[in-house]
């Protein structure tokens, strides 16, 4: 393993997002000041650039589609709000957009206020320039409560930012423009993954219910049935390959891994047993050509044979996994040590 540290906020608030940045793999995460820091995994350095706030409110045309728009109120006309800097970023992930690295941040159901009455519009999402902290395009708002989760995918459209947030809604706007592309109603407290599948964007929901739904993003309807079998609430979800089909991978709190057909709804052998609390974050790897899942608890990491439904190599005790990436061509978790402090934790070696 590899350490590195050097900045001053906690990387457990949410899962810390990795991404190439002049040519070195880098963490990416904000703190509670709205700074954007980027840490190089190969060296350890990390350096910070405040968001600008300025421009993290709506735009003027989103003032006057809502009916916020007052004539006395400040030299734009805008009822004047307040951005709360520890709410922005409630999730985030890493994307490129027109070939510069961006970040995507979620705020939580705080995120901004308006300065007279306190209303409150939470879980605004935003694209962030990763190298200056500036805003690309326009807020995207939609959700009423704060962001469970978010990733990007790609589409016939352009890159989408797909986003879940706490009463259950699944949105997705165009990277590039902010333009809506769809609005579904997945669980509560909905967790979310998402994957280009036959060449089309796919998210799969689930929450506080026993069941998770697969979405066709670009014409809002359900692919097929519900996928069930498991308990409540699901806390992690991905898309995958496995064996030339695709299939989705969940856990939550039943501490267990399950693994579902996309195509038909089935299920695809036992759920996988080993963790003694619930999973709470995933990702996934190929480790010598097969495909594998990382999962992490409160109490340990494990590695999963997604083929042969069976754990591979020991678990990893006192740490909590960020994330799972590929660094100069190694499929890594990202970890965190007590204290704060990141690790690299080398996948080909933990499957030994």
């Amino acid at each position: 393993m590899r350490d590195y540290s050097g900045h001053s906020h906690d990387p457990g608030r949410y899962p810390t997002p990795v991404i190439e940045l002049d040519g070195a793999p880098v963490s990416v995460s904000v703190d509670i000041h709205a700074v954007l820091w980027t840490c190089d995994l190969r060296g350890g350095e990390c350096a910070g650039r405040p968001l600008d706030l300025d421009a993290a409110g709506p735009d003027d045309a989103w003032y006057l589609e809502n009916d916020y728009w007052d004539e006395g109120d400040d030299e734009y006309g805008r009822r004047k709000i307040v951005i709360r800097a520890d709410n922005i970023a409630s999730r985030m992930t890493v994307s490129h957009l027109d070939g510069r690295p961006v970040v995507v941040t979620g705020g939580d159901r705080f995120d901004f206020s308006f300065e007279d009455d306190y209303d409150s519009s939470g879980g605004i999402v935003r694209v962030w320039d990763l190298r200056t902290g500036n805003r690309v395009g326009t807020v995207m708002i939609g959700h009423d409560l704060g962001v469970c989760s978010l990733t990007t995918v790609p589409s016939a459209r352009g890159p989408l930012v797909v986003s879940s947030c706490e009463q259950g809604k699944l949105q997705a706007w165009e990277m590039a423009t902010g333009e809506p592309v769809a609005e579904l109603e997945g669980g509560y407290n909905g967790e979310m993954g998402a994957a280009l599948v036959d060449g089309r964007p796919v998210a799969v929901t689930g929450g506080d219910d026993d069941f998770l739904q697969a979405w066709d993003i670009l014409n809002g309807e359900q692919i097929g049935e519900d996928l069930t079998g498991i308990e409540p609430g699901v806390r992690a979800i991905a898309i995958t390959e496995l064996a030339g089909r695709a299939v989705v991978v969940a856990g939550g709190d039943d501490a267990r891994l399950h693994v579902w057909d996309l195509a038909t709804q089935d299920p695809i052998g036992s759920p996988m047993t080993g963790h003694a609390e619930g999973i709470e974050r995933m990702g996934i790897a190929t480790i010598a050509g097969q495909r594998v899942a990382v999962t992490g608890s409160l109490g340990d990491i494990r590695v999963w044979d997604l083929a042969r439904g069976e754990q591979i190599g020991d678990p990893l005790t006192g740490h909590h996994l960020q994330t799972v990436a590929e660094i100069a061509g190694t499929p890594v978790a990202v970890v965190q040590a007590s204290g704060g402090v990141l690790r690299l934790w080398d996948l080909t070696l933990a499957a030994r």
